[in-house]
């Protein structure tokens, strides 16, 4: 599109004031002009037209035909313009929303919770996108990503989603078998996940693989407690030590821009998902703090 160095909205407007009052002084009073600016200006946009939209006299201004018509279309658009921003600041609620997380997060937090906020706004749509390692979201297309540990990007704007426990497990001691001493750990960095002497002999990028592999004695894995608290509570994986000095991991729902600004299909979701989806209210009695 070509740019112009006339503002061509403030064009229609004066025009129409103009129309309505009948003359120049009357609608520069209306505008906050001075007649010779509201003078100036029909006449530059007659120019640009070539065509007279305005008739003159000493005590009267009245429009012409072509005047009339082009007065009519630029009202038009004066409507469609008011209509497309309240469209965009107060309309429906509708559109895909693409959220990033872990299938750890997918699987024991948003599963329980998705039915309920699709019921209440039934014209969104979600697309999840399932990784351990959440991509980037200036890379994808990503509208919101949950992310566990410290913020890195601080760039990006985060809602609080609570504080999970992170244990170290294992399967229950069978007979005098001798606890499992191989480490099993997630093959992406996460602070609070290491293991102080080293990194884990096995790594994945899945936590439900990590919680059946503990299960299975494979050996000892640190995880957040509400990824695993049906196994704890089942008694398939047990604490390595019960009574050992609880770490915590933070969880954010992360977006890209201020919150007042975004869709508002996305603010619904990231609002739905910042009272429901909390890490410290997932699994009554699963120990996870807040």
């Amino acid at each position: 599109m070509r740019m112009r160095d006339t503002n061509r909205l403030a064009e229609i407007e004066t025009l129409l004031s103009v129309i309505a009052e009948g003359s120049f002084s009357a609608a520069a009073r209306m505008r906050g002009m001075t007649p010779s600016a509201v003078s100036k200006m029909m006449a530059r946009l007659e120019e640009r037209l070539g065509v007279t939209l305005l008739k003159r006299s000493t005590r009267k201004v009245r429009v012409t035909e072509e005047g009339a018509r082009f007065a009519r279309q630029g009202q038009a658009i004066l409507e469609a313009l008011d209509a497309a921003e309240h469209e965009a600041s107060c309309g429906r609620v509708a559109g895909t929303v693409r959220i990033a997380t872990s299938a750890a997060y997918a699987n024991h937090i948003l599963a329980p919770i998705l039915g309920g906020l699709l019921h209440a706004h039934p014209e969104i749509r979600i697309d999840l996108v399932i990784g351990d390692n959440v991509s980037d979201l200036y890379d994808q297309p990503i509208d919101l990503a949950v992310r566990a540990g410290p913020l890195e990007d601080s760039n990006l704007m985060a809602r609080h989603l609570g504080r999970s426990e992170i244990v170290e497990v294992m399967a229950p001691p069978r007979g005098d078998d001798p606890p499992p001493s191989l480490r099993i750990g997630f093959s992406y960095v996460r602070r609070d996940m290491t293991w102080r002497g080293g990194a884990p002999r096995l790594q994945v990028n899945d936590g439900a693989t990590i919680a059946a592999l503990v299960a299975a004695g494979a050996g000892v894995a640190r995880v957040g407690r509400f990824t695993i608290a049906r196994e704890l509570a089942a008694g398939t994986v047990v604490p390595c030590d019960p009574h050992a000095e609880p770490v915590f991991e933070d969880f954010h729902l992360l977006y890209v821009g201020r919150a007042r600004t975004l869709p508002r299909r996305v603010q619904a979701v990231l609002d739905y998902l910042a009272g429901h989806g909390r890490v410290d209210r997932a699994g009554a009695g699963s120990n996870i703090v807040g």
